[in-house]
């Protein structure tokens, strides 16, 4: 089996998921079935037992639209068959209905909540702009958290809360579904082992349907910059400019962006398109937009390199496409792996269980809430 190199590797003792990222290359040589069969034995072997995974876990603003959407943190953390002990948003009658649906205890005052619950774990949600205060009492509480992003309205603020997390050394964790899956796991076991070769550019689109979801699930603060921070681009977009430094495992720049309102006319943005560039000379775009007319999304995820193309498939597996001379195959993963936002959710329990740091770090989150900023600064769309 390959080995990445010491630079790129998590620390700790191997998990599922790392044992997956190094099949990912011998799964895109058609090796899946056999190699996947050996993962699951070395993964026995090789992974610490999990008897201090967090069990009893509390939500903060399931008002947010994620909390009982797609991606539906409430039926992730029931899957798991983790006790919710309480659920806080601000607006008493939505944290109660939520409560009533999974048996749990309604709160207001999260603070309150966490004092009197005592959670091994906990969920973050509610409005961007208040997300800050509720990072800083978690860090301070000393809980292990699982905060959706932006965490701020502004890149100042976010990336003084990595630091904060990382003076106080906190386990502070973002989800970034598209690292998790087979397509960018495999681009970047390639990319490590040199099969990429030289990487000409990566693309990253998300659009998504319209902005009257927001507003029928009652997240019309999504709609404003006061509470949402910003629109696509930071609610979409923010995955492609992460999605980018996890592959290529540089640091890009914004080199050129542009937005547009003209759809539905909001103080947000309902469109954006993004050019990056890493220092090694690696192009990324990355486009974003609650411009798709009908339910579903319009979606591309790709890499084109010297040796081969490695494309995301739209299928009902999470699979990948690899293109090169005399080789155009298309892969699905594994049945067993776990992508998306539950692979994130399994993968952050998994790691508190185990005693091992986030994979997706307070820092991978303000680094691309940096690059969204950045952007919107070239866009136009900030008065800084």
């Amino acid at each position: 089996m390959r080995r990445e190199k010491s630079g790129d590797s998590h620390q700790g003792d191997l998990s599922r998921r790392d044992l997956l990222q190094r099949a990912g290359t011998f799964a895109a040589g058609s090796l899946a079935a056999t190699v996947f069969a050996g993962v699951r034995g070395a993964d026995d072997a090789l992974a610490r037992p999990l008897a201090n995974r967090p069990q009893r876990v509390a939500i903060i603003g399931v008002g947010h639209y994620h909390a009982f959407s797609f991606p539906n943190y409430l039926q992730i953390l029931r899957s798991q068959k983790l006790d919710i002990v309480a659920i806080h948003d601000p607006d008493p009658t939505i944290a109660s209905r939520y409560a009533g649906q999974v048996g749990s205890v309604a709160y207001t005052d999260y603070r309150a909540m966490i004092e009197k619950t005592k959670p091994e774990f906990v969920v973050a949600l509610g409005h961007h702009a208040a997300m800050p205060a509720a990072f800083r009492f978690l860090v301070d509480a000393g809980i292990p958290f699982l905060m959706e992003k932006p965490w701020g309205i502004d890149d100042k603020t976010v990336s003084e809360l990595a630091g904060l997390a990382e003076k106080r050394k906190a386990w502070a964790a973002v989800p970034m579904p598209f690292r998790y899956s087979w397509w960018a796991q495999t681009a970047r076991n390639m990319r490590l082992s040199g099969e990429l070769g030289t990487i000409s550019h990566m693309l990253v689109r998300f659009n998504q349907p319209g902005v009257q979801r927001y507003v029928d699930s009652g997240s019309s603060w999504m709609l404003t910059k006061a509470e949402a921070g910003g629109g696509a681009l930071l609610n979409l977009g923010i995955h492609g400019f992460d999605v980018c430094r996890y592959i290529t495992g540089e640091e890009p720049r914004v080199v050129s962006a542009v937005t547009s309102h003209s759809i539905h006319k909001r103080e947000v943005e309902d469109y954006a398109f993004v050019t990056l560039r890493t220092p090694s000379g690696i192009v990324c775009l990355n486009e974003a937009s609650y411009t798709f007319p009908s339910t579903g999304s319009d979606t591309e995820r790709k890499i084109a390199a010297e040796k081969a193309l490695v494309r995301a498939t739209n299928g009902a597996t999470d699979g990948l496409q690899i293109i090169g001379p005399g080789r155009d195959e298309v892969v699905d993963a594994p049945k067993e792996y776990v992508g998306g936002w539950p692979g994130a959710v399994v993968d952050c329990l998994d790691r508190v269980g185990r005693g091992d740091p986030p994979a997706v770090t307070a820092r991978d989150c303000a680094r691309a809430v940096s690059l969204t900023f950045d952007a919107y600064r070239m866009a136009g769309e900030t008065r800084e």
